[in-house]
């Protein structure tokens, strides 16, 4: 199944269909690098939503059919 960023990211019923998988993943990765004691919060808003949207990249590769390489 293919990871789309704009996809709600818990979808519920109604005209609200609330974060998207893109926002849900970057709040998490601000969250990982905050705790981690990251404190420059400019660097870390940009670094969240890099990584998130690296992520979804790997989702979407690892959701085609693969003829090799990295496995999960």
């Amino acid at each position: 199944m293919k990871t789309e960023p704009t996809s709600p990211a818990f979808p519920k019923d109604g005209s609200n269909p609330g974060l998207t998988k893109r926002e849900y993943f970057a709040i998490r990765m601000a969250a990982g690098l905050l705790s981690a004691g990251d404190k420059g919060t400019n660097s870390v808003a940009g670094r969240a939503v890099r990584y998130a949207d690296e992520l979804i990249d790997v989702l979407q590769q690892r959701a085609q059919p693969t003829t090799g390489g990295d496995q999960l």
